[in-house]
C-alpha cells in the first residue's frame, strides 16, 4: 500500500515540484544519524547529548533519566562554557571521509533552500566529499552578522541553521527554554521567512518529529485550512521519519503533510533516485549552465528568450499591463505612433556614427510599454540581438554597463520604466552609447519624470530622440474596435453600429489609451469603477488587493510567500484570497509569473488614493515594510530588489505623506529588531524625528546611523540638519552659534566632496540657514550678509542641478527675504 501511494501519487507530485525547483528541505536530528563525528562516534541524538551534557555539569554523578536537554545545556553554558565547547564541538563535527553516499543524493536535488534544527556541519562535510551541483552555504539564524554570508554566491544552496552553527557555541545557539522564550518573544527574520515557505511551498521534513517549540509555534500557521469553502492551496508537504507518535500523525493531515515512514537513506533510494531527470531540469532553472557560472558578468535577458509564450492569454483589452503575447497574438494594435517610432529606430540604426538613445514618453496608460515591446519584438525578428530590462529585472546599472562591454553584448538595449534608475541613468546611458559596438538604446519614461531621469548635459555627444505617445487617432480607433470585436470584448458597444462605437471612443480619445478602452466599452467612469472594485471586496481581499496596489505603484510585484508574510495570516486563507483575486483579474501575474501585481499602475494609483482617504494604509505599509525587512540582508547589493523595496517603504518622507507621524513611528518600531543592523533604518527613523518629533530621539537614532556608516553622505547631511534644528529651537542658547558652525562646516564638506551627487546639502544649508537667519541673527546687516552667502551656495547648487525646482524656489525665497530688509519697517507689513 505504501509503495503504491509513493509511486502513483507522491513521486509524480515531487517530480513536478522539483522540475520547478520549488521544494524546501527541512532537517532534524535524524537526518545526521548515519554520519560519524571526528570523535569516531555517531552524531548524538538529543537523548545521547543529554548524557554528555550531564557529565559536563555533574561529573562523576549518576545520570538522572528524564533530564531536560534545555536545562542541561543552559547550566553547562553558564558554568562550564569552555568545557562545553571543547567536548561538544568534536561530537558534532562530521567526518567527511565516512559519509554514506545518499547524503549526496539528497543535497544534489534542486532545493529552493534548506532549513535545519541541527548545529552540526553535515552539509559542509558532504560538499567536501561529493561533487554537489551547488555548494551549501551555512547560515546561522541566531546571529545577525551571519546574514552577511547569505547569497554571496548566486549558485550556492542556502543552508539555514535555525538554532545556530558550531561556530556559535556556546552562547549563540538555541537549546535552552530561556533562549527559546527570547526568540518566541521577538521578531526572528529566519522564522518569518520560514512561515512564508511553510504556507506557500512544498516542504520535505527529514529526520524530525516536529517537536521543537519555535518550529511548532510556526507550524501552527499551517494547521487551519481557512474559512468554510476555502480550497486547499497549501502545497502538499512530506515528513520523512521512521516513526512518529500517533497523536502527531493525526495532526499532519491538518497541515496538508504526508508522513513517509522511511529513513533518510530509504527516501533517497526509493524516491529521490527516481527523480533525477526532474532534478537536472530544476537545477537548470536555478542557475545558468556550468560554463556561464564561471563568468563574472551578469548576462542581460534577451527578448528572444523572454517572448517564448505567444499563446499566453491575458486581459490586456480589459486594462491589464501588456505582455509579449499581446503583441504576438495581435491583441495590441499597431498605432500611428508606432510608425513614427519605427522611423526613428531605422534612422538611428542606419547611422554611421553613434546610434544613441530614443526615449518613448507619454502619460500613464498611454501605451508606451506596449509600443516598446512591439519594437523590441520587431527588432528581434529582424535578427537584432535585443536585451530587455524592466522593473522585474534584478540587475544594477553597473551590471548593465559591464554586460554591454562584453563581446556577447546585444546591439539594442531596451529599458522599460527607465526612470526607476533615477539620476544615475544618464551617465550610464552615455557610457553604453559610446561603446565601440555603438548600440541603440530604447528607453520608456513617463512624461512627468523625463527631466528627472534624462539630463541632457550628461548625454553630451550622444544622439537623443524623443517620441511621444499621442492620443488615439481615427485609424487607431478603427483598428482597436476590430480587435475588441474579434476578441469579444466590446462590452456595451457590442450591439451598436460602427459609427456609434467610433463616437464612443472619440469621446474618450483625449485621455490615455487605458481609460479610453475601459470607459468606451463599459460605459462607466474609470475611477469610479476602480474604487468600487475595491470596496465590493471582503476585508481580507481588500487587504491583499491593497498590498498589490501599493507595491505596483512603486513598480514591485509580490510573490505568494511575501503576501503571506505581509498579511500575517495563520491559515490557508491568504492563498485562497490570492486565488480569488487572480480569477477576477484584479491582480495578475507579471511578465515574470512568480510576481503578482494590480493589473495596471494607473488603477493601482487610484486604489492607493482611496485607501489613504479611508485611513487603511497603515497595516498595508506595515506588511510591506515587514516583507522588505525580512528579505533584506546586509551583503545584498543596494540595487537588489529587496533593498529597493526596503528603501521605498522605509523612506520617512513617503511614510509621512501617506500616514501621520505617530503611525510612521509605530511602523519603525515594529521592525526595529529585524533592522537594528541597517544604517538606512536609523537614518530614516532619525529623519522623521528631526522633522516631526523628538529631537533627543532623533539624535540617538542618527548617532546609531553614524556609528554603522561613518562618513556616509546622507547620514552626515541629516546630522547637519539636526544641528541646525537644535540651534533654531533654542536660538538664544550659548551653544546655538557653534551648532550652526558645525552644521555649515559639515554641509560645505559634503558639497566639496566627490561623493556628493545630489542637491540635498545645498537645500539643507539654504533652507535651514534661512530659518536660522530669521530666529538667530538679530542684526539686519549681518542677517542680509549671511543670506547673500546662502544665495551663492544655492546658485552653485543650481549650476550642478539645473533641473531642481526645489533649489530654484529656495533661491527665490532667499532673494525675497533679502529684499524685505531694504524696505522701511513701517512698509514691510
Amino acid at each position: 500500500m505504501r509503495n503504491h501511494k509513493i509511486h502513483d501519487t507522491y513521486i509524480p507530485h515531487l517530480d513536478g515540484q522539483f522540475r520547478q525547483a520549488t521544494p524546501v528541505l527541512f532537517t532534524g536530528a535524524g537526518f545526521s544519524r548515519d554520519a560519524k563525528s571526528i570523535a569516531g562516534q555517531d552524531l548524538p541524538l538529543p537523548s545521547e547529548l543529554c548524557k554528555k551534557l550531564w557529565s559536563i555539569c555533574f561529573p562523576g554523578e549518576e545520570y538522572e533519566e528524564g533530564s531536560s536537554l534545555a536545562d542541561l545545556f543552559e547550566d553547562a553554558r553558564l558554568r562550564h562554557a569552555s568545557k562545553l565547547q571543547e567536548q561538544i564541538v568534536p561530537l558534532l563535527t562530521v567526518d567527511a571521509t565516512r559519509l554514506p553516499s545518499y547524503y549526496s543524493t539528497i543535497l544534489s536535488m534542486p532545493w529552493l533552500r534548506c532549513y535545519t534544527l541541527n548545529i552540526d556541519d553535515i552539509e559542509k562535510a558532504t560538499s567536501r566529499t561529493f561533487d554537489l551541483p551547488r555548494s551549501p552555504l551555512p547560515i546561522s539564524a541566531t546571529r545577525a552578522t551571519s546574514l552577511k554570508e547569505s547569497h554571496q554566491d548566486d549558485h550556492s544552496l542556502d543552508f539555514i541553521h535555525l538554532n545556530g552553527t558550531l561556530d556559535d557555541l556556546p552562547h549563540a545557539v538555541t537549546f535552552s527554554t530561556l533562549q527559546y522564550a527570547e526568540r518566541l518573544s521577538g521578531a526572528d527574520p529566519w522564522y518569518i521567512n520560514l512561515v512564508g515557505d511553510l504556507l506557500s511551498r512544498p516542504i520535505v521534513f527529514i529526520g524530525t518529529s516536529l517537536d521543537e517549540p519555535p518550529l511548532w509555534q510556526h507550524l501552527e500557521l499551517r494547521r487551519q485550512k481557512g474559512g468554510r469553502g476555502d480550497r486547499e492551496l497549501r502545497p502538499r508537504s512530506y515528513l520523512v521519519t521512521p516513526s512518529l507518535p500517533r497523536a502527531r500523525r493525526a495532526l499532519l493531515a491538518e497541515f496538508n503533510t504526508v508522513w513517509l515512514p522511511m529513513t533518510a537513506e530509504e527516501f533517497a533510494q526509493e524516491v529521490l533516485s527516481k527523480l533525477q531527470a526532474a532534478a537536472r531540469h530544476g537545477l537548470s532553472q536555478l542557475a545558468p549552465a556550468a560554463s556561464e557560472r564561471k563568468r563574472r558578468d551578469k548576462p542581460l535577458p534577451l527578448v528572444s528568450d523572454l517572448s517564448s509564450n505567444p499563446l499566453r492569454k491575458t486581459d490586456y483589452l480589459l486594462g491589464q499591463e501588456p505582455d509579449w503575447s499581446d503583441i504576438q497574438s495581435g491583441r495590441a494594435i499597431e498605432r500611428e505612433n508606432d510608425t513614427e517610432l519605427q522611423g526613428a529606430i531605422d534612422r538611428q540604426l542606419s547611422s554611421s556614427g553613434l546610434r544613441g538613445l530614443i526615449v518613448v514618453t507619454g502619460t500613464a496608460g498611454s501605451g508606451k510599454s506596449t509600443s516598446l515591446i512591439r519594437h523590441a519584438l520587431s527588432l528581434t525578428a529582424k535578427s537584432h540581438k535585443v536585451a530587455w530590462i524592466d522593473r522585474d529585472t534584478d540587475i544594477s546599472l553597473r551590471d548593465i554597463a559591464v554586460a554591454m562591454r562584453t563581446e556577447e553584448a546585444p546591439d539594442v538595449l531596451a529599458i522599460d520604466d527607465a526612470d526607476v534608475y533615477g539620476a544615475d541613468l544618464s551617465p550610464v546611458i552615455r557610457e553604453i552609447a559610446l561603446n565601440e559596438s555603438r548600440p541603440l538604446i530604447l528607453a520608456e519614461i513617463r512624461s512627468g519624470r523625463l527631466d528627472r531621469a534624462i539630463t541632457l548635459p550628461q548625454l553630451e555627444g550622444v544622439p537623443v530622440n524623443e517620441v511621444s505617445m499621442r492620443h488615439l487617432t481615427d485609424r487607431d480607433i478603427g483598428a482597436l474596435l476590430e480587435v475588441l470585436d474579434r476578441e469579444n470584448r466590446l462590452g456595451v458597444l457590442k450591439a451598436k453600429p460602427r459609427h456609434e462605437q467610433e463616437e464612443a471612443f472619440r469621446k474618450q480619445a483625449g485621455r490615455q489609451l487605458l481609460v479610453a478602452m475601459y470607459e468606451a466599452t463599459s460605459g462607466r467612469k474609470f475611477e469610479e469603477r476602480a474604487q468600487n472594485e475595491l470596496l465590493e471586496l471582503e476585508e481580507s481581499e481588500q487587504f491583499v488587493y491593497g498590498l498589490a496596489a501599493v507595491a505596483t505603484v512603486h513598480r514591485f510585484g509580490l510573490t505568494r510567500d511575501e503576501i503571506v508574510i505581509a498579511t500575517g495570516d495563520r491559515s490557508n486563507s491568504t492563498l485562497n484570497v490570492v486565488d480569488r483575486l487572480t480569477k477576477r483579474h484584479l491582480i495578475v501575474p507579471s511578465r515574470d509569473p512568480k510576481y503578482f501585481r494590480a493589473r495596471h499602475r494607473v488603477i493601482a494609483r487610484i486604489l492607493v488614493d482611496e485607501l489613504q482617504k479611508r485611513g487603511a494604509l497603515k497595516d498595508i505599509l506595515g506588511g510591506l515594510m515587514l516583507v522588505s525587512a525580512v528579505k533584506t540582508q546586509p551583503n545584498m547589493k543596494r540595487t537588489s530588489r529587496p533593498y529597493r523595496m526596503l528603501r521605498t517603504f522605509l523612506n520617512h518622507d513617503y511614510l509621512f505623506r501617506m500616514l501621520d507621524a505617530e503611525q510612521a513611528r509605530n511602523l519603525y518600531g515594529s521592525v526595529e529588531q529585524l533592522l537594528h543592523w541597517e544604517e538606512n533604518f536609523w537614518l530614516q527613523r532619525g529623519s522623521l524625528e528631526v522633522e516631526e518629533g523628538d529631537i533627543r530621539l532623533a539624535e540617538n537614532f542618527l548617532n546609531q546611523a553614524r556609528s554603522l556608516a561613518p562618513d556616509h553622505p546622507y547620514v552626515e547631511n541629516e546630522w547637519a540638519y539636526l544641528l541646525f534644528r537644535k540651534a533654531i529651537i533654542s536660538p538664544g542658547s550659548s551653544e546655538a552659534p557653534e551648532l550652526v558652525r558645525d552644521a555649515t562646516e559639515t554641509l560645505k564638506g559634503l558639497i566639496d566632496s566627490t561623493k556628493n551627487v545630489n542637491e540635498h546639502p545645498y537645500h539643507v544649508l539654504g533652507s535651514q540657514g534661512l530659518a536660522w537667519a530669521r530666529r538667530g541673527i538679530r542684526n539686519e546687516d549681518e542677517r542680509a550678509q549671511y543670506l547673500r552667502g546662502l544665495v551663492g551656495v544655492v546658485q552653485e547648487g543650481l549650476r550642478k542641478h539645473p533641473e531642481s525646482d526645489v533649489l530654484r524656489q529656495l533661491e527665490n525665497d532667499l532673494r525675497r527675504e533679502i529684499l524685505s530688509y531694504s524696505v522701511p519697517h513701517h512698509l514691510r507689513e
